[in-house]
């Protein structure tokens, strides 16, 4: 009796000690001289989450650390594999900075729809294979080159710079919404009373947002990144972007920017997190909204300009080299 007396005093003890303690104190956002959250700071958004959910675990919302690394190492391997096929790339998948800085364990960025896929496209919409399709295909186990990354080796056709990539000649704008990709995966952030500014490392772009509350330029006034205006919802910056040209993308290698707008969401969880997440609504794209959501990791890093020699070397050296290839087939047919 009196052991049981014991065992319900030592209960109700610590149970009083746990409502005493109570639960973690939430994180307080620090303050900026104008007294709005402060997100100041580079940030790097690398992560080792797939856009889409693999196949393999389609009916899973997280992976396990062993799945996570699994799929890591498996992306290492394609990787490889790509360097097989074009050796000049294997120098650069060294220093490529991709890996995440802080543990993600969701088995998608994309958290909308449910089943972390993208919605179905329009009608007469197309998408262009991306890294994530890409080097999936590469880390199937049957060993299947994907006809996306073949042809892309293989090249097109050449007859102008119109047919080039925009990479190629170095044009675009900064990517909405943020997404993980292989490299320059950094985005620093500056605050004023008015304004916030997003300085990207792959785009070598900066966009700098009104907070006023200002209305959207009008047509027909459009731009590679869009017109962008941001507000505060208590510890959560939004910003809402609108007025994409034509030439960009939707989404995820989808249709083209005309009708898209995005809305980014910043919230600082930690000293060393801003929780991202972001809906583009394109109803000429897409049949439903996309919703993605990621870490970002504080950074000592420093952006520099990323000065793109692309549109000055590699158009004239592309161009040129298809028409020495023209030149050397016509030769042969002659013979």
């Amino acid at each position: 009796m009196n052991r049981n007396c014991s065992l319900l005093l030592l209960l109700v003890l610590t149970a009083a000690g746990v409502s005493a303690a109570g639960p973690e104190p939430k994180y307080r956002t620090p303050r900026t001289v104008d007294g709005q959250p402060d997100l100041q700071g580079v940030w790097n958004f690398s992560s080792d989450v797939p856009l889409e959910r693999p196949s393999s675990v389609a009916d899973k919302k997280l992976f396990t650390r062993e799945e996570l690394e699994a799929q890591k190492a498996a992306r290492k391997r394609a990787l490889a594999t790509v360097a097989k096929f074009a050796p000049v790339e294997a120098a650069g998948v060294v220093w490529l900075d991709y890996e995440g800085q802080i543990e993600n364990l969701r088995t998608s960025l994309i958290t909308y729809p449910e089943n972390g896929r993208l919605p179905t496209l329009v009608d007469g919409v197309r998408r262009a294979a991306g890294v994530d399709d890409i080097l999936a295909a590469l880390s199937d186990p049957k060993g299947t080159f994907p006809p996306a990354l073949a042809s892309f080796l293989a090249g097109g056709k050449r007859d102008g710079y119109q047919d080039l990539s925009l990479s190629e000649r170095c044009l675009g704008g900064a990517n909405l919404p943020l997404a993980p990709n292989l490299d320059n995966n950094y985005v620093q952030i500056i605050q004023s009373k008015g304004h916030v500014v997003f300085l990207t490392e792959g785009a070598h772009n900066a966009r700098i947002v009104p907070l006023d509350g200002r209305p959207y330029l009008r047509e027909p006034f459009r731009s590679w990144s869009g017109d962008s205006r941001a507000h505060w919802e208590g510890e959560t910056l939004v910003v809402e972007t609108r007025n994409f040209s034509r030439r960009v993308q939707s989404f995820a290698g989808a249709g083209n920017g005309t009708d898209k707008m995005v809305t980014e969401r910043f919230t600082r969880a930690a000293g060393n997190v801003i929780e991202y997440e972001a809906t583009v609504l394109d109803p000429k794209t897409f049949t439903d909204k996309v919703t993605v959501s990621f870490p970002l990791a504080k950074s000592a890093s420093t952006i520099y300009e990323l000065a793109c020699h692309e549109g000055n070397y590699s158009v004239p050296n592309i161009l040129s080299g298809a028409r020495a290839e023209e030149r050397e087939t016509a030769n042969a047919a002659t013979k």
